[in-house]
């Protein structure tokens, strides 16, 4: 399974969650295929920071484009809260702003989540004190948690364990002990999928945490495919399709309405 694969499917769960979002509501059952989305998205980030030829320059684009998609993805978010319930499309603007006022903060998009990981990455790679380094990684997640990232803390740790633990031979550090790794690294996934649901079980029924905690982990069989090959080269596709997407479900949207 090529990088481009991936990237497809990742792409289009998460078109799939997004219109869930904003034509159907949360809790259905296009949220729960959606959960394979960012777990592919931050195994890329892994290929991509093992594979780039300009780190910062990776950083910096993510950055951009995290700057681009904040406006539609707080749109987004305010729909899911209900915070635009029965406005027009040109209500949006004065709406938008009172709810940033209020202290509505509809958090950061999964772009910042992106660089926190990469970021995370780097510092466990180039920093060798070891103090140091989990001082450093340990203030990432709390600024991740505080800041409201898309998928939060658990989203740069998950970054961070596909890293140091996916045993596919074409991005692990070092193949020893191969079984053990493979034993860790699927475990391991499967107790952060179930972690990262744990307090839904005292909100929805079982089925439905049990189904988005499967299609969390179910990501990690695809990592373990990867064949390493990068595919047709369409470098731009996630960067530009993530923020029209959500501009395009955002006018639906209130074209709906």
């Amino acid at each position: 399974m090529s990088s481009f694969i991936i990237k497809i499917i990742a792409i289009i769960t998460m078109f799939i969650d997004h219109s869930g979002d904003a034509l159907v509501g949360q809790t259905s059952v296009l949220n729960i295929i959606g959960r394979m989305a960012f777990p592919l998205f931050a195994f890329q980030l892994v290929v991509g920071y093992k594979n780039t030829s300009n780190l910062k320059k990776y950083a910096i684009r993510l950055l951009i484009f995290a700057l681009l998609s904040q406006i539609p993805f707080s749109i987004l978010i305010y729909i899911i809260r209900g915070s635009f319930s029965g406005i027009t499309l040109s209500q949006l603007p004065s709406a938008f702003i009172n709810n940033i006022i209020s202290g509505n903060f509809p958090g950061l998009n999964i772009f910042f989540t992106l660089f926190l990981g990469l970021l995370s990455l780097f510092i466990f790679d180039k920093v060798s004190n070891r103090f140091f380094k989990y001082l450093s990684l340990g203030i990432i997640l709390i600024v991740a948690h505080f800041t409201q990232v898309d998928y939060g803390a658990w989203g740069v740790f998950l970054i961070l364990f596909i890293y140091l633990f996916c045993p596919n031979k074409h991005i692990a550090k070092n193949l020893d002990d191969l079984k053990l790794k493979y034993f860790i690294f699927i475990l391991g996934f499967f107790a952060l999928s179930i972690f990262n649901f744990i307090s839904f079980f005292a909100v929805l029924p079982n089925v439905w945490v049990w189904s988005l905690i499967l299609f969390t982990f179910l990501p990690c069989i695809f990592m373990l495919l990867f064949n390493g090959k990068k595919g047709p080269s369409l470098k731009y596709l996630f960067y530009l399709f993530y923020p029209v997407h959500l501009i395009i479900l955002d006018i639906i949207y209130f074209f709906k309405i």
